[in-house]
């Protein structure tokens, strides 16, 4: 049988840090992310001048902003992803996805989807993507993007 003491030794864990009330997602700092996103716009439009669209998607894919609360950032990202999957022709999108890792597919599904909720005049593009991007990921993708709480 245990003895009642009012010993609180044993506790090592403090559970209020845990308590979701408080709890905050890790963001960026808003200047860093800003300049990121602006070098990594600059990068992917030199490359699309110079033909070089399967570069540009993989750069455009690099270090998502996620979780930034800033919206500015993230439109900003979302249009330099978008003016990548635009430039492709029909028949080149299953060899740009294939080139991709499970991580960067994972990623391009989220802009999909977010250019769905934004931009639904343009679904006829994110639509093909999203087909050819669903036979690469399979399902599992779908399922990752949508539970993520990390938007883009």
């Amino acid at each position: 049988m245990s003895k009642n003491t009012n010993s609180t030794q044993f506790r090592s864990v403090d559970v209020d840090v845990y308590d979701e009330d408080q709890y905050e997602d890790e963001s960026r700092d808003d200047l860093s992310a800003n300049q990121a996103v602006s070098d990594r716009a600059d990068q992917v439009k030199q490359l699309l001048m110079g033909m070089k669209t399967k570069e540009a998607l993989k750069v455009s894919l690099q270090n998502p902003p996620l979780g930034n609360k800033d919206e500015k950032i993230l439109e900003r990202n979302f249009e330099t992803v978008l003016s990548v999957l635009k430039s492709f022709k029909a028949a080149e999108i299953q060899g740009a996805i294939d080139d991709l890792d499970a991580v960067e597919v994972d990623v391009l599904m989220k802009y999909i989807y977010k250019g769905f909720k934004l931009h639904p005049d343009k679904s006829g593009i994110l639509l093909a993507w999203h087909d050819k991007a669903f036979k690469t990921g399979g399902l599992g993708s779908i399922v990752r993007v949508m539970v993520d709480r990390k938007g883009i």
